[in-house]
């Protein structure tokens, strides 16, 4: 069942198939011993996420390393009582994510994440969440529900002024996260995918370039490695599905033999023959007659 989880999750980032949405993930609780003051729906084409520290240059935000994601979900804004803090708080919902099987995308805490009034005015928009720079911390986080939906949980604390503590919490459904494979849980495990258009009839012609092939060489060294190669090609006007089938699994069995002599040994590749499955609901990233190749690290070599 594991194994059959990591294929799908794959040739979803691979654009093989679309997993179905999840109408909504299941909601984090609410920090017991606080007061939710504020909650509002978010949903937006380019909603920002922040993965490192923010600084604002000539009324600019800037981060070295954000994106902008197609996402669903909520916001709340919570008071904290008093007889509470931001460390239970923050040990509260990292045990939650935990028990979701979460991965830590970006955390940072005091002066490190930026000014505080970045955070709430130009990030957040909520103005209860300035305070002082040392007295405040952040974390992003992923995880895939029960419909294998990626969810990321973003929590912005602060101390104010007047000494109160909040929390602000967005919970984010991706709508698409073709163009994000390096923010899913497991994309530790899962490198790519590679685009390799081609062209021709009988043989065929791959446009990839010489770094491009060294780096998925160097990815299929690790020990139990899965090469998969999705096959897609556009439905000709007078061709037939199974003619179109038939032609995208020639151009899979010759990319098979290629890397073969480029050292991945058959038994270590799967090919999966999508065929003109998705000619239509191609973005900018992935369209035409192409192949899309991502490797699978073995579960046993995680994080090396």
């Amino acid at each position: 069942m594991k194994m059959f989880k990591q294929v799908l999750l794959a040739l979803a980032a691979a654009g093989a198939i679309v997993l179905p949405l999840a109408s909504a993930a299941e909601e984090l609780p609410a920090f017991p011993m606080a007061t939710v003051e504020k909650r509002v729906k978010i949903d937006s084409a380019s909603h920002r996420v922040l993965l490192s520290p923010v600084r604002e240059v000539n009324d600019e935000i800037r981060a070295d390393n954000q994106v902008r994601l197609n996402v669903k979900g909520t916001g709340r804004l919570m008071r904290i009582d008093p007889e509470s803090s931001l460390e239970r708080v923050s040990e509260f919902y990292r045990e939650a994510l935990a028990r979701r099987e979460s991965r830590t995308l970006f955390n940072c805490s005091g002066r490190d994440c930026g000014r505080s009034n970045v955070w709430a005015n130009a990030i957040f928009d909520e103005s209860k969440l300035y305070g002082r720079d040392d007295d405040q911390s952040y974390a992003a986080y992923s995880y895939r529900d029960d419909r294998e939906q990626l969810q990321l949980v973003l929590m912005y604390t602060i101390t104010r002024g007047n000494k109160r503590d909040y929390l602000w919490l967005e919970e984010l459904t991706v709508e698409d996260e073709s163009t994000v494979a390096a923010l899913s849980p497991e994309a530790g495990r899962i490198l790519g995918p590679v685009y390799v258009p081609w062209s021709g009839q009988l043989t065929y012609q791959f446009d990839w370039d010489l770094d491009t092939r060294e780096k998925l060489v160097t990815w299929a060294e690790s020990p139990g490695a899965t090469v998969m190669i999705v096959s897609h090609v556009i439905l000709e006007s007078s061709e037939t599905i199974d003619d179109a089938l038939e032609r995208s699994a020639r151009v899979g069995d010759s990319m098979q033999a290629l890397l073969v002599r480029l050292g991945i040994p058959k038994e270590q590749q799967m090919l999966v023959n999508a065929g003109p499955a998705l000619t239509t609901v191609q973005d900018a990233h992935g369209s035409g007659n192409r192949l899309e190749i991502v490797v699978i690290k073995d579960i046993a070599t995680e994080g090396s």
